[in-house]
């Protein structure tokens, strides 16, 4: 048993290994791209909204401080919202020119508001941006200077955490890391709803169902033989939860959403049309989010299984020492050990957002009211 435990163990680990290897050999403060900071293009941001009256000001406000030329900027609202969300909007438009609104009869779900918002675009860039979320002022800026490299197609950023969340700190730092190295090596498979940039004529629809749509963009990009790539220099800025309960409805969907990504678009892997994306990205996402979470929960049950069949009281204690892992990462309190407990963390939001995959969703995400009070100036 023990020299069971041993081999998954070596095997859940070597990837991740050979990864943070790999990572020491690139400079993670550089876009991969080649940038140019004077390249303009017209830009359409789409932005989803429901019952968002709290922010929505605070939202407009931030882009319209943005460091990008006014005249090159469309906003488009897809708005569903019950409350006074689009009056608010209104009254800036009667201030703004630039500014448009969709207005659905019905929540539909945010997978069929991008779609209607995408296809509406007027500019060369397509941004996507969640209303619970602060941009960076130059963000558009460096986004922007990526196009001038002819081989990218899609660009995301890196998230600063908006409040004293050490959990989400944790998991952002590692998985910055990851996907830097991925955009160097080819295209990274993660985007972020906060900040996603598009080449417009790149955009096909997103599958109305979907729970990770900046992702399955950014993939469906990839396949058209455009790089989708992380820019660190664009920045974003969203709070997060750090409770363990809080952060599993925060996470756990969007777990679900990238597994059932990695399977829709299982033909990608290993296939060597895709160059370094299929041969080493999409198979490293597949064993990080489908195979690495099962193997940590072999490990968990065999390492209990072994501490118990060795001795009651060496397993009780293990046990508890566990708990207590878990309890005081949760409340921000592990000091450099965060970033692990932030990877344990990750691991339960992919072994519960895989079972969540036996549930067929709507495509609709819950507001969490409490993140709100973040965004308010």
């Amino acid at each position: 048993m023990i020299e069971f435990l041993l081999l998954v163990t070596i095997f859940f680990a070597v990837p991740y290994l050979f990864y943070l290897l790999l990572s020491t050999r690139v400079d993670l403060g550089l876009s991969p791209a080649g940038k140019s900071l004077s390249h303009r293009l017209s830009v359409s941001i789409v932005i989803p909204t429901f019952n968002e009256e709290s922010i929505v000001a605070g939202k407009l406000d931030n882009i319209f401080e943005l460091d990008y030329p006014l005249e090159l900027i469309e906003v488009i609202f897809v708005d569903s919202s019950t409350d006074s969300t689009r009056q608010i909007i209104g009254g800036y438009q009667e201030k703004f020119s630039n500014i448009r609104v969709i207005e659905e009869g019905e929540r539909r779900g945010l997978a069929v508001a991008l779609n209607e918002g995408y296809a509406a675009a007027r500019g060369d860039v397509v941004v996507k941006t969640d209303c619970d979320s602060l941009l960076d002022k130059g963000a558009l800026s460096h986004a922007v200077a990526n196009f001038a490299d002819p081989s990218i197609g899609a660009v995301s950023g890196r998230q600063v955490v908006l409040n004293e969340s050490l959990v989400e700190e944790g998991y952002r730092s590692l998985q910055s890391r990851v996907q830097l190295l991925e955009s160097y090596l080819d295209s990274t498979v993660i985007f972020h709803g906060p900040f996603s940039a598009f080449r417009k004529d790149l955009i096909v629809p997103i599958d109305a169902d979907s729970l990770a749509d900046d992702s399955e963009l950014a993939v469906k990009i990839r396949r058209q033989g455009y790089r989708s790539i992380i820019d660190p220099s664009v920045r974003f800025f969203e709070a997060s939860q750090s409770r363990f309960f809080k952060r599993r409805v925060q996470k756990d969907r969007r777990g679900t959403g990238l597994i059932r990504l990695l399977l829709r678009e299982r033909d990608i892997l290993f296939n060597s049309e895709y160059g370094r994306f299929g041969q080493i990205v999409f198979p490293m996402n597949y064993f990080m989010m489908i195979v690495s979470p099962i193997l940590f929960i072999m490990i968990l049950v065999l390492g209990f299984y072994s501490l118990f069949a060795l001795s009651f009281t060496l397993g009780v204690l293990a046990s508890a020492g566990l708990l207590a892992f878990i309890y005081l990462g949760q409340a921000n309190k592990l000091g450099r050990l965060e970033a692990l407990y932030s990877f344990v963390d990750s691991q339960i939001s992919l072994v519960l957002g895989g079972l969540a995959l036996f549930r067929r969703g709507d495509g609709k995400w819950e507001v969490d009211r409490e993140l709100r009070e973040a965004y308010i100036r």
